[in-house]
């Protein structure tokens, strides 16, 4: 857990004999990772470094005059490629890599290009790329691959107004809706006509709901998508939102709600091969907007 605020950092840019300390870094940072898969081994660990080592590419993260971490990223014709990524251990749990990937996240939104990566198996990273909005998109003997689409001006407004939803900031949310704005429950067979209407029945809703954002993407027919999670003590709902967006405002909104319940007892008593059970409410996707 991080206390207080992060510190402030700052890149600069490696140097070929910068190698040595790199591997070292990197040694420390995978070590507990790669010895629960039985995978540690320096020399390993210096080839795969060395084969895609690249100054111009590489910088290091530096706090207060330290380096505790360096950073991987390159620019190809369809994507940027985060080839590696690690903070010293003892720099860790104080927010310093969560501000460095909300950086290569908003230079991968500014060129609009997405962001592929790999994390190895077992690895805390995978939860951390999760909670930035990486999906996981295939998987090798020993690593998962993950991508993260840019953020384009419909996504952010989406993202926007679920923000003010939550946030009970009724002004700020009716600022991101056109006025003519059409929403659709199908679940409740409702319809809402006009953006003041769709302000009112959330004004109005019973208190006590607390929004989570768990995945947001931008559909090939140019919707919005996003998956939502209201927790509403006793119950939680997920919500399917498909938002139509207009020059950065939303025009319509179509809705599919869902209850959180117990699978039904024909499938609770039996044993169905592949079957598992979890809590939806565990899920490191979600996060408040």
């Amino acid at each position: 857990m991080t206390s207080g605020p992060a510190p402030a950092f700052t890149l600069q840019r490696a140097e070929a004999d910068d190698f040595e300390d790199l591997l070292a870094l990197r040694l420390r940072a995978m070590r507990d990772s790669l010895a629960r898969l039985g995978r540690y081994d320096e020399q390993r660990a210096r080839e795969r470094l060395a084969a895609g080592f690249a100054p111009g590419h590489t910088q290091h993260v530096v706090v207060d005059g330290e380096r505790v971490g360096f950073v991987v990223l390159k620019k190809l014709s369809h994507a940027l490629r985060l080839d590696h990524f690690y903070i010293d251990p003892k720099a860790q749990r104080r927010g310093i890599g969560s501000q460095v990937m909300r950086r290569v996240c908003a230079e991968a939104d500014r060129l609009l290009l997405p962001v592929e990566l790999c994390a190895l198996k077992g690895s805390d990273a995978n939860r951390f790329y999760l909670r930035h909005g990486f999906v996981l998109t295939g998987e090798g003997d020993w690593d998962y691959d993950y991508l993260r689409l840019p953020t384009t001006p419909s996504l952010r407004a989406v993202r926007h107004l679920w923000q003010a939803i939550q946030a009970r900031d009724w002004a700020a949310a009716r600022a991101l809706l056109h006025d003519d704005l059409q929403v659709t429950w199908w679940t409740s067979g409702e319809r809402f006509d006009g953006a003041d209407a769709f302000i009112e029945v959330h004004r109005r809703y019973p208190e006590g709901w607390t929004i989570r954002l768990v995945e947001l993407t931008h559909l090939q027919d140019g919707r919005v998508l996003a998956l939502l999670r209201v927790d509403h003590a006793p119950q939680t709902f997920f919500a399917t939102s498909l938002c139509r967006v207009d020059d950065e405002r939303i025009a319509g909104i179509d809705e599919y709600w869902a209850t959180v319940e117990a699978p039904p007892a024909w499938r609770s008593g039996s044993k169905l091969p592949g079957r598992t059970v979890f809590d939806p409410r565990d899920d490191v996707r979600a996060a408040l907007p």
